[in-house]
């Protein structure tokens, strides 16, 4: 190989590198400049003079469960938070929402396979946007959670607690479920109430055994009331046990719960919660098994009463 042909070789392989800066997984951009266009103006347009930006994440387009998700850039600043992500024609659509508006933010992580879904109301009306990211980078939108959470309530800085504090509160979880709990909890908030389920599953008939509700559990901090579960089930047909390795965390904070109410259904009971924001608000439903209801009902008491 001659010398022309070496620097040839080298150029090309430099191009490539800066065409793939970002490779498969998300990035902290350290300026709006970094993210790829259009995203790049996207994101410029839709900060207010004199917006700070305190963390802005570049996910690249992802391919889930076959499909191919849209390139993003999630931008959280001092007043809300901004996703941008491909439309089509090299176009941008943008979501942007202030906290005061913001109704919950949930972590889906199940294997390599992540969404960041944020609830947030406008026009009168709940609306909802995710992001799908790879989990080897969960820490970054874990952070971003953490900063539109703390945003939510006001709080613009907080003291780490000491994990050990709640050691008699996590212990009798299981262990999945006690990692959870320290894995999602923001940094800052103590750990008050938990309360744990296992699924609940309909009449048994052989290898049929339909999955009513997955494995879950609420814990109450204080400033959010905190629901982890396990994956639902995708099949109804079952011969044993079927092993699940993801989690799903649904941040609600508690100056979001405008009610908290009990129901009772057949095999399953529900709390239902009713979400408010300034432009509009929600409902969620989650669902326990019937015999654990005088435990539920204590954690709700204690939550009702630290959201007044």
């Amino acid at each position: 190989m001659n010398q022309r042909t070496g620097r040839a070789l080298r150029h090309l392989n430099m191009g490539n590198i800066r065409r793939n800066t970002w490779g498969p997984f998300a990035g902290r951009l350290k300026t709006p400049d970094q993210a790829p266009e259009p995203l790049r103006i996207a994101l410029l347009e839709s900060l207010a003079p004199g917006e700070h930006l305190q963390l802005p994440v570049f996910g690249p387009a992802q391919e889930v469960f076959d499909k191919r998700s849209k390139a993003t850039v999630l931008a959280v600043t001092d007043r809300g938070w901004i996703v941008a992500s491909e439309s089509k024609e090299q176009q941008a659509s943008v979501v942007r929402c202030d906290f005061s508006n913001t109704l919950l933010v949930q972590m889906t992580s199940i294997l390599l396979y992540g969404v960041l879904r944020i609830d947030f109301a406008a026009g009168g009306r709940a609306q909802q946007t995710a992001i799908y990211f790879n989990t080897v980078v969960r820490g970054l939108y874990q952070e971003a959670v953490h900063l539109i959470l703390n945003g939510m309530d006001g709080v613009s800085a907080v003291t780490p607690v000491n994990c050990k504090e709640m050691t008699p509160l996590l212990d009798p979880l299981p262990l999945k479920f006690h990692n959870a709990v320290l894995e999602f909890v923001p940094m800052g908030q103590r750990v008050l109430a938990v309360v744990h389920w296992c699924a609940v599953f309909g009449r048994k008939r052989l290898w049929f055994r339909r999955e009513l509700a997955p494995q879950a559990m609420l814990a109450l901090t204080d400033r959010e009331l905190l629901f982890i579960s396990e994956e639902a089930a995708w099949r109804w047909m079952r011969p044993g046990q079927t092993p699940k390795y993801g989690s799903i965390a649904t941040h609600c904070p508690l100056s979001r719960i405008k009610s908290i109410q009990l129901n009772e259904h057949e095999d399953l009971g529900t709390l239902d919660l009713e979400l408010h924001a300034a432009q509009g608000g929600e409902k969620l439903k989650l669902q326990f098994p019937r015999e654990r209801k005088q435990a539920v009902e204590a954690f709700t008491e204690q939550a009702q009463a630290a959201a007044h």
